[in-house]
């Protein structure tokens, strides 16, 4: 008899199975009702915190109607600007490229997308499901040449028009958020916005009919009911993969994706208490653990992997969507961040400064950018240079005779500031972004240096220590 690992069985192909279908035991004990609501509560808030943080920015663009940046589903929301301290529709944005945003409503039938010839520079289209998996229309999977794409669901099954090629998607809502790399020239700028114009949506069916919960994204970050009725609309209305039935029908037992919608009303003391704890307690777990969002790199500070491709990692997939929202495969973007420097401490402007060299810059297809981001908001640092990133496109950026780069990371301007990446006096946190990582990156061979801490505030000199 073989004792190897079997992972799993098809329930539908073993004879005369029936399950019930009538729903699981709630304790009556209200002590034990309420622990037992706290479990799945911290369960379902760590599954669905992708989910309800795309669902309050798909709110703000596509279903509030006095938002300013409202557009309704299947429209692009263009941002014509570099992104700026300003910039608040999601976390940990970059600069290096001009951003559009769209919600697909795909519910009542697809949308054609159309990309036009996009030459010679880096673009994507960017689709994230509900529960913030990723796939892309890109230069790297579609090429210079674009085309036409039919954007339809897994059931679909009508007909394709010729010289249209069809793109499946995992749910009826879906985000595409599109970047197009943008350098620092006016004119290129111009060349981009042409370019945004030019990539084009249409519905093929109604869209924006269905009915939708209320979720500002700040209620839906912070409020245990705004967030339970945000997950619960997106389970109702996008289903979930095949392989998390059994995970997901647990948080019926407390209201969430059954067939009706979820009514606080009609729950007991107990169960409402037993969710507010255990909301906060998820948030807890996630805020804590948000240094542990990748693959750590040695002992250099730094941790490595991708955001678009979790599968059932359900805490990882939270703590990258409480960093940042809109995450893609690592074929697309490898990312490296680091909290803490080579020496193991976090980083932190108001105890030290830092410095990072790269003896080889980072081997990329499409392009790369180091970006820095206060640990408190995960937006941009609002500097009086205002830089917020070094990338090759940083004008004056000077570089060792040998071909190295060294990055000076302080709060205080240098005396020569032109490789300076300004901090706040507070913590933070660092992302290097890898477009179209090249082998030398997917294989681990290449490895961003450490950050190293200088001689801190307050003792004469430089250098490290």
């Amino acid at each position: 008899m073989s004792h190897g690992w079997r992972q799993s069985y098809d329930l539908a192909q073993i004879d005369q199975f029936e399950p019930e279908t009538v729903p699981d035991v709630l304790p009556q004990d209200a002590s034990s009702r309420k622990e037992y609501a706290q479990m799945l509560a911290m369960d379902a808030a760590i599954y669905g915190l992708p989910s309800v943080y795309q669902y309050a920015q798909m709110y703000v663009q596509a279903i509030d109607r006095s938002s300013p940046s409202y557009t309704g589903f299947d429209q692009w929301l263009h941002q014509r600007e570099p992104a700026t301290a300003d910039f608040t529709t999601f976390k940990t944005p970059n600069v290096d490229t001009l951003y559009s945003n769209a919600w697909l409503d795909l519910s009542e039938g697809p949308a054609l997308v159309r990309i036009p010839p996009i030459e010679s520079r880096y673009y994507t289209l960017h689709f994230l499901d509900m529960y913030s998996n990723a796939t892309n229309l890109s230069s790297r999977t579609v090429g210079a040449g674009g085309g036409d794409f039919l954007i339809v669901t897994p059931e679909w099954s009508g007909e394709v028009p010729d010289d249209v090629t069809p793109f499946r998607v995992a749910t009826p809502y879906m985000w595409i958020l599109m970047r197009i790399l943008v350098g620092e020239s006016a004119a290129d700028l111009e060349r981009v916005r042409a370019l945004q114009d030019a990539v084009e949506i249409r519905p093929t069916a109604d869209v924006g009919s269905g009915s939708f919960p209320a979720a500002a994204p700040a209620a839906a970050e912070s409020d245990w009911r705004t967030f339970f009725d945000a997950l619960d609309w997106v389970l109702r209305a996008n289903g979930h993969p095949l392989q998390e039935d059994a995970y997901v029908h647990r948080f019926r037992s407390i209201g969430i994706g059954g067939a009706e919608p979820l009514d606080l009303t009609r729950l007991d003391e107990s169960t409402r208490g037993g969710m507010e704890a255990g909301f906060a307690a998820a948030i807890d777990v996630i805020r804590s653990s948000r240094a542990q969002i990748g693959m750590r790199i040695g002992e250099t500070g730094w941790v490595t992997g991708s955001a678009g491709e979790c599968g059932f990692n359900y805490l990882r997939r939270a703590l990258l969507n409480f960093a940042g929202t809109g995450g893609n495969v690592i074929a697309e973007k490898q990312f490296f961040a680091t909290y803490s420097s080579g020496s193991g401490e976090p980083l932190d402007g108001s105890k030290c400064d830092y410095v990072v060299r790269f003896e080889t810059l980072p081997p990329v297809r499409g392009h790369w950018s180091l970006t820095l981001y206060p640990s408190s908001t995960g937006l941009f640092y609002r500097n009086e240079i205002g830089r917020f990133a070094i990338s090759p496109a940083t004008p004056g950026l000077r570089y060792g005779a040998d071909g190295s780069l060294t990055v000076l990371i302080q709060h205080e301007r240098p005396a020569d500031d032109a490789n300076w990446l300004p901090c706040p006096r507070e913590e933070f946190y660092l992302d290097l972004r890898t477009w179209e990582p090249g082998p030398a990156i997917r294989s681990g061979e290449w490895r961003p240096p450490p950050v190293m801490p200088v001689q801190s505030h307050g003792t004469a000199g430089a250098g490290p220590v």
